[in-house]
């Protein structure tokens, strides 16, 4: 299941997914039928799938409503997988806050819902809405910046969303931030992805498009245990695991690792990286459904 390419594109015009692809012919090989369909697409009736999958749904993030609403309908007709239940805890980054209060290390964050109440920190910081992906709505700041600052908190709020403000983590420029992949709860595969946000650049208007560095790594063992315990923590708010995750970690300045994001409605699960992650994929999805299964 994935999104259209944009507002107002046609049922079928379905926005690039690089995961796919690899996916669909790792379903093929296991005797999956699959195919790729827009979440919104009102001609689809979703009775005639045994499963339903959520990939690539990332204008979610700007119809968060409409595509809540979507997900208990779906999951009224068929299997959707990850389930509605969690879809609505992970859409809003306010998760983090719960996954915090179960102690996992998260980077900290100051949760904006005044902006006559907030004041501009003393360090380099980022601004973005607690509904957002692919850094949307998105900036790095320095403290000279504030006015901007400002306006672009001011600006998110008048939307009604919530604000997150955090200190801007040096060494993701250095070392980039850890994506690690988890497939039905085991450990799958990792990158390291170059940083994205820069000084100066404000608000860009199609960040996910902007090209960073991706190369495969190999996490340490701080860091599987960073990510085990926001998976486990997780679990134990949403009430059911997830066939997919990926958790995104960040190096604090005392060098132990920080839980940046866990993805759980519609990551890029980096397949390419492993020649074995589509595989490991597909099968979970196939444990998932009847023989001779249709996941959308």
């Amino acid at each position: 299941m994935a999104c259209r390419s944009g507002r107002g594109a046609a049922r079928d015009d379905l926005y690039p997914d690089d995961d796919w692809p690899l996916l669909e012919a790792a379903l093929e090989v296991i005797g999956v039928d699959a195919v790729r369909l827009s979440w919104d697409d009102d001609e689809v009736d979703w009775h005639g799938f045994d499963v339903v999958v959520i990939r690539s749904s990332w204008d979610s993030v700007d119809r968060p409503v409409e595509f809540l609403a979507w997900s208990r309908a779906a999951s009224g007709a068929t299997t959707l997988m990850n389930p509605p239940a969690t879809l609505e805890w992970n859409l809003d980054k306010r998760y983090l806050s719960d996954l915090h209060a179960s102690g996992v290390p998260v980077v900290p964050t100051d949760w904006v819902t005044d902006e006559s109440q907030w004041t501009v920190p003393s360090y380099e910081f980022v601004v973005k809405p607690s509904v957002s992906g692919g850094g949307r709505e998105t900036a790095r700041y320095e403290p000279h910046d504030g006015g901007e600052a400002r306006r672009h908190v001011r600006r998110l709020l008048t939307t009604g969303r919530a604000v997150m403000v955090q200190p801007y983590v040096q060494r993701v420029d250095v070392e980039g931030e850890a994506k690690l992949v988890y497939i039905n709860g085991e450990f799958s595969h990792a990158a390291r992805v170059g940083a994205l946000l820069e000084v100066g650049e404000g608000v860009l208007e199609q960040p996910w498009e902007k090209p960073v560095s991706v190369d495969e790594v190999s996490p340490t063992p701080a860091q599987l245990d960073v990510a085990e315990r926001a998976l486990a923590a997780a679990q134990a708010i949403v009430g059911s695991p997830a066939l997919y995750a990926r958790v995104d970690l960040v190096t604090a300045p005392t060098g132990d690792p920080w839980l940046a994001e866990l993805e759980l409605v519609d990551p890029s699960l980096l397949l390419r990286l492993d020649p074995t992650g589509a595989e490991r994929l597909a099968r979970a999805i196939q444990t998932q459904a009847h023989p001779h299964t249709h996941p959308g």
